[in-house]
């Protein structure tokens, strides 16, 4: 676990897992997933031998999730199955990492739970949305939460925290904290209701920098051809070049400076792009562009499906999208690959992404104006939406007069399913828009 080449990488697709574990290992991978969260390098050694946690790595039992406090090792779907007999309904990995996160940050300030027998009032009675639960604190007993991923709870979340807790907080006498890895978050409600309102900017280091989240660029050699990508002829009577857009097959026929020319027109029209999808529509990788800002996530590409879990580097070139929550990546990238299959230029005088500079649920995920004129809604569906959700998404982007709505899906399922169900309310057939791949 030194570094990012030496992970083994995750394979695409359903694979049937015969991982065998002793009972005690169960025990500690239970352990691991109902309690700790994740665990740091330090942790895992602590519970298994080195080599085992590379053999469970290597069967895709656990996995390795960049997170902005380090790396962290999280157990995988293969792994639920490998201790549970059964991998569906679980909790998010990104639930994982934040279960995790309180922990460490409870440490990192000294802090800890009641124990059973240890004084207590009963804070964790309380109903909040979030991870919040009483603890013991330098200034006594509180009510503490925090989460990691996404940049922790947004100021607006924290301030609903606050009105709700405000009356109470008062009256019994405690303080509400909040944890975040954002220095800046939250300080005005903390103002407005400073006498029971903290928020507290903490971030543990889980000690590995051979893995960093967010990463700039550096230019390294390439064994990638200076000439096309795509020569001779051998590669016309393949089927998978066959069956690329016509824009991405003319783009991989041209000179390796003509294809990061292209490449770096699609970064800037669409924000965000796979390292997998610069391989293939356009052969290059993301060392052919240093100063660009990379992210490594570990995600579900389709959230409803607990097998979907895979390593990804995305790649963009701002700083300001580096940041985003993995999965705000993951819909930029998604919506950027329907404009590819939909052979759509990449000029942003046609196609705005994330339309009016903010994802809302009346807003399209991309907005393209047809050489006619027509205004086209673009939405991707990583699998998320409800039937409700996709209903009312429909109705208002044609009440909002635009000339019709391309769909676009993560899964051949959902692909299915909804062509069923809304095709004939489509501009075209629902696309399937892999971008990891």
């Amino acid at each position: 676990m030194t570094g990012t080449t030496d992970l083994p990488q995750i394979k695409r697709g359903r694979q049937p897992v015969k991982f065998p574990l002793t009972h005690q290992e169960k025990e500690v991978l239970d352990h691991l997933y109902m309690h700790a969260g994740a665990w740091t390098k330090a942790e895992a050694l602590q519970h298994l031998s080195n080599a085992r946690i590379w053999e469970m790595l290597r069967a895709e039992v656990l996995g390795v999730k960049p997170t902005p406090m380090g790396p962290l090792i999280v157990l995988l779907a293969h792994g639920r199955q490998a201790v549970y007999g059964y991998s569906s309904g679980a909790v998010s990995l990104n639930r994982q990492v934040d279960r995790a996160y309180f922990r460490l940050a409870l440490s990192h300030l000294g802090w800890s739970c009641p124990g059973p027998d240890g004084p207590t009032l009963l804070l964790s009675d309380f109903s909040l949305p979030g991870q919040f639960v009483e603890v013991e604190t330098d200034a006594g007993l509180a009510l503490v939460g925090a989460k990691l991923m996404g940049n922790g709870y947004s100021s607006k979340h924290i301030g609903r925290i606050a009105d709700r807790m405000h009356s109470t907080a008062l009256y019994r006498n405690f303080n509400v904290i909040v944890l975040t890895p954002s220095p800046r978050k939250g300080q005005t409600q903390v103002e407005k209701h400073k006498a029971f309102l903290k928020v507290i900017h903490v971030l543990p280091n889980t000690g590995d920098t051979g893995h960093t989240q967010v990463f700039k660029i550096e230019g390294s050699p390439t064994a990638l051809p200076a000439g096309p990508y795509l020569s001779g002829e051998a590669w016309r009577n393949d089927q998978q070049y066959l069956a690329l857009p016509k824009r991405v097959l003319h783009t991989l026929q041209q000179s390796r400076s003509d294809r990061m020319e292209q490449a770096l027109l699609s970064l800037e029209c669409d924000g965000v792009m796979s390292a997998a999808q610069l391989l293939r529509f356009y052969g290059l990788v993301p060392e052919d562009f240093p100063g660009s800002w990379g992210i490594k996530a570990l995600l579900r590409t389709t959230p409803s499906q607990r097998t979907s879990e895979q390593r990804v580097v995305f790649l963009t070139l701002s700083r300001k999208l580096a940041r985003l929550d993995e999965h705000r990546l993951a819909h930029r990238a998604g919506t950027g690959r329907a404009r590819h299959l939909l052979n759509i230029p990449p000029d942003k005088n046609r196609w705005i992404a994330e339309y009016r500079g903010r994802l809302k649920s009346e807003e399209p995920d991309a907005l393209y104006t047809t050489l006619e004129g027509e205004e086209v809604a673009i939405e991707y569906d990583d699998g998320t939406y409800s039937s409700d959700v996709i209903d009312r998404k429909l109705r208002t982007f044609r009440d909002r007069g635009f000339a019709g709505t391309i769909w676009a899906v993560s899964n051949p399922l959902r692909q299915r399913n909804l062509t069923e169900r809304i095709g004939s309310r489509l501009r075209q057939e629902i696309l399937l828009a892999e971008w990891w791949k």
